[in-house]
């Protein structure tokens, strides 16, 4: 019993403790965050400071790639405000009781849109960074750069795409 109440006061305590370190407020001289982006001063917002260490990048690179990061990312939450209009917009037209299939196909039409647009937009952006940098730099930037083999490791269970392991759903045979 005494050891179910030390217990029960460590995590009331522990709960209130966090809670009251969560609800102080930040000075009020202090910046607002932004975007998810840390404030670093050897790299510009948005570009990994370890690829631009390991690129070598000049102090006038590395303020280009900040104003193109800058301007993409400005585009981009522009881009992303109404692809959240045209996806509320699409709901609305889903739930309605007579289904208006040209209304519907015109609002799918218009997100498909979006989507090609951030597509070229981020073939624009990286074609702009690369072309700022110089033979030698392209090249060790194409090594750093992360592959789509690369990107999911193997599950450690053993049931990746190409084999079942213990955790991989049955198929239509073994469920009979």
């Amino acid at each position: 019993m005494r050891k179910k109440i030390t217990v029960m006061m460590t995590v009331t305590a522990l709960f209130w403790g966090g809670w009251a370190c969560y609800g102080m407020p930040s000075p009020p001289d202090a910046p607002p965050p932004r975007c998810g982006a840390m404030e670093r001063p050897d790299k510009p917002e948005g570009f990994p400071a370890s690829i631009a260490r390991a690129l070598e990048l000049s102090e006038a690179q590395k303020k280009q790639i900040g104003s193109i990061v800058d301007e993409h990312r400005e585009l981009d939450h522009a881009r992303m405000k109404k692809e959240r209009e045209l996806r509320d917009q699409l709901r609305g037209i889903e739930e309605a009781v007579p289904l208006n299939e040209a209304a519907l196909q015109g609002a799918a039409q218009k997100l498909a849109a979006l989507d090609v647009e951030r597509l070229v937009s981020r073939a624009k952006t990286r074609a702009r960074i690369e072309a700022l940098l110089t033979p030698a730099q392209r090249t060790l930037a194409e090594r750093l750069r992360p592959r789509k083999d690369d990107a999911r490791p193997e599950p450690p269970c053993g049931c990746g795409s190409n084999r079942r392991g213990e955790h991989a759903p049955m198929d239509e045979t073994e469920r009979r």
